[in-house]
């Protein structure tokens, strides 16, 4: 079982977001936009490019926007491991949305597999089943957390959404990469 620091998730998110505040707002809204106007279907290359975006950051790399695009480079395992979790999550949700709730980690788990090199979707998608199924309680509390945090910045008249929605995405970067044993060491010091 992966071990879960949620303080790390955050604390790491807020660390990368107030490096680059407006590259992250942008970058948030561009996966976001682009993930609506195709109907979801280029969601899963949209985040893969900004989760290799994060790393590089992580890593202490410059990082333009156009980075954000670099998840087209593996298009097709983007897709197919962000159709399938999605496909899978949303079944979940239909089976009175509990089943959906445990396994809300599913996409990004899958794309980050992507994003840090599996080059199979349908691979990408069996290990992160694996991963989320047996970190089920860690996932769902990490993504429940998460989540909250990202909503928060609607009480704040929608405005604040555009800081907690990109730090609550970097964190599920963080989730993500502790959850397939990616050392929560290796989080950026402050």
């Amino acid at each position: 079982m992966a071990s879960i620091h949620l303080g790390a998730c955050l604390s790491g998110g807020w660390r990368l977001f107030k490096r680059h505040p407006v590259n992250h707002v942008v970058a948030w809204l561009l996966v976001g936009v682009v993930g609506s106007i195709s109907a979801g279907l280029l969601i899963g290359p949209m985040l893969v490019g900004y989760m290799r975006m994060m790393a590089k950051e992580d890593r202490g790399e410059s990082t333009q926007l156009g980075d954000l695009f670099r998840g087209f480079d593996d298009f097709v395992p983007a897709f197919v491991a962000g159709l399938i979790s999605s496909l899978v999550l949303w079944v979940g949700f239909m089976l009175c949305v509990l089943p959906g709730l445990l396994i809300a980690a599913l996409p990004m788990v899958a794309l980050y597999l992507v994003a840090t090199g599996e080059g199979d979707g349908v691979a990408a998608f069996s290990r992160a089943w694996q991963v989320v199924t047996k970190n089920l309680m860690a996932s769902f509390v990490g993504m429940l957390v998460l989540g909250m945090v990202g909503a928060l910045g609607l009480l704040l008249c929608w405005v604040g959404v555009l800081v907690t929605g990109p730090v609550s995405m970097i964190a599920m970067y963080y989730l993500a990469r502790q959850l397939v044993g990616d050392e929560p060491e290796l989080l950026p010091a402050p």
